[in-house]
This record gives structure tokens, sequence and C-alpha cells, in this order.
């Protein structure tokens, strides 16, 4: 598997809302949860201090939800109720260290009880924040759009730190700005500008650098070599998903929500179609590149991706190929 498939599908995974984290309460009456996408195992990793965590309360017994009539923080220096209602709470990090959050409710049954659950807040000490379809500092993005950055919050010795509502960099440039409101504990959210430029995102607690630029869909200039997502072959009568890309001077261009077409150059060897992720439920549409090629006879499939406004609205298009198995 190639380094770009790998970013993808970690793109796609982040996007798609990580996994629960689980654990029994100290007094075996309730379990609590929260969303992650880091060491789903491990319940008790630190909240940043300055950020939020939404936590969920059930019964252990059939696992459903706990009606909380109280929630509290033994030491609200450390950790802090914000808000609970129902079977959700809401915490805080307000400075280092570890507290008892002690709660009490009302399960399906009638049952008032109670539990605590300890957790641990921390200040962040490493920035891991990179683009969502490469490995290198700098990509590209489109005008006008929402694009997402994948990030992660961790001590130095690589424990994670979790939480949303604090995002510690610093934005130089105005062709992108962060929305704080709509950043989650996954990715930052930003919008880019309607005019084109460069944005360099500084980490505010470690030397973490990335770059964006903000380009239209005039300045494409070339088409990246597609992504196959193929098990072994494609066989006649297979249908194969693949992802491509648009790029502007040797960057590529991520998450562009920009005019694309795919056609056949060998239509009785393939026939190649554009794929709307959302049709088929992989809730990947932000990275806009999808198209299909099924096999219709062995040999040679020849096929071409358009971006019809590239290169000043002239037009970029590329062929490529890939062999169709008997």
């Amino acid at each position: 598997m190639t380094i770009r498939i790998v970013l993808l599908i970690t793109a796609m995974s982040l996007l798609l809302g990580g996994c629960m984290s689980r654990l029994t309460g100290n007094e075996g009456n309730f379990e609590f949860s929260y969303w992650t996408d880091d060491k789903v195992t491990d319940f008790n990793k630190p909240v940043a201090v300055g950020a939020y965590l939404d936590l969920e309360v059930h019964d252990v017994g059939w696992h459903q939800a706990v009606d909380l009539s109280s929630a509290s923080f033994d030491d609200q220096t450390v950790l802090m109720v914000d808000s609970f209602d129902g079977k959700d709470i809401t915490i805080e990090g307000m400075g280092a260290g570890g507290a008892l959050l002690s709660v009490e409710g009302t399960t399906t049954g009638d049952q008032q009880l109670t539990d605590s659950v300890n957790m641990l807040a921390a200040v962040p000490e490493v920035l891991v924040l990179r683009h969502s379809c490469t490995s290198y500092a700098d990509a590209a993005y489109l005008t006008e759009q929402r694009v997402w950055l994948p990030f992660e919050m961790e001590k130095v010795n690589g424990q994670p730190v979790i939480g949303y509502g604090y995002y510690p960099v610093t934005v130089d440039g105005d062709a992108a700005v962060l929305d704080v409101d709509d950043s989650t504990q996954m990715h930052m959210a930003f919008d880019t500008a309607i005019t084109i430029g460069w944005v360099e995102l500084q980490s505010d607690i470690d030397d973490t650098t990335l770059s964006l630029d903000v380009v239209t869909a005039m300045d494409i200039t070339d088409v990246e070599d597609p992504i196959p997502f193929v098990l072994e072959d494609i066989d006649v009568g297979d249908k194969n998903a693949f992802f491509v890309r648009p790029m502007t001077n040797g960057r590529v261009v991520c998450q562009a929500d920009v005019t694309k077409e795919v056609q056949s150059d060998t239509p009785d060897i393939c026939d190649v179609r554009d794929r709307d992720p959302e049709q088929d439920g992989s809730d990947a549409s932000y990275e806009y590149g999808w198209f299909e090629i099924e096999g219709i006879a062995a040999g040679i499939c020849q096929y071409t991706v358009t971006y019809p406004d590239g290169s000043n609205g002239l037009g970029v298009s590329a062929q490529f190929e890939y062999e169709i198995e008997p």
C-alpha cells in the first residue's frame, strides 16, 4: 500500500469521527465514554488545558443512557464540568494534574445511582499538523472553500492530549481563516479567501509549521497520477475506485471541489466514469477526486482526466493507463 493511499485512508477515518473510548466507573455502576481517534483503548488520556471534551454516561448493564442529576470534579483547578444534560457532560481542562469526576443519575430502571472516574489534564507540548492528501509541509487549496487539516496534540513522551476548542496555531496570512467553532479534536477547519495567497501556520507550542498555497481552479497546471484502490488487479467485469487530484506548479491541490472530467480512450477495453462517494456512503466527499474503471475486455485501458478550468480556462488534461486482466 503506497503512502498516498495510507494518507487518504487516514484522512477519511479522521473525518468519519473516530471511535468510542470507554471505561467503567470506580463503583461499577456507570460506563463513561467519549469519541476519539487516539489510542481508543486508553480512556484516561489527558484533556488539554484550555480544551473541552464531551463525555457520555450509560449504565453498565443494558448500556442505556443515564439521566444525570449532578456532575462535578473534586479539584476544579484541574478539570471543571462546563455543563451536563441527560447522559452528556462537557468538561474543560483548567490546569495540569488529575481530578475525580463524581456523578449521580437515574437509570432507565429508575435506580438512583452514583459513580466516579479519575481523569487527567495536561498542557500539550507537541503539535502534529498535516495536510490530508500529502506528507509534504506545503500543499495547495482552492479559494472560497472549507478545508480540513488533521492535527494531534501530544506530550513529549508521545502521550496523546485530547479535546476541542483549543487550537495552538498562529495563522500568518489572509488567504485562510481558522474557524474555531467548527473545528474538532481531530481536525482544524479553515475557510479560504476569495483571493489567492500563501498562509503559514506556526505552532504555538513547538516548531511545527505548515504552508497553504491558496489558488483558483484556473491555476491548475497538471494532474497527479491517480491512486488505484485495487487489491490485486482489475478483471473483465470488475469495477474499481480510483482517486485523482489536480496539481499547481508541482504541488498537489487537496480537497479540490472543482469540475473534473474522466473518459475512456479505449472504450472497447474499459468504461471510465465519475464516481460520487456520497452515493455509495463512503462519506469522503470532501476529497472530491473519485472515479471508477470497469473492465470490458482484456487489454490496456487508456483514459484521460481533464480539469477544464485549469490553465486559465484552456483546460488541463493527462492520459493514464491500467491493465485489464481476463
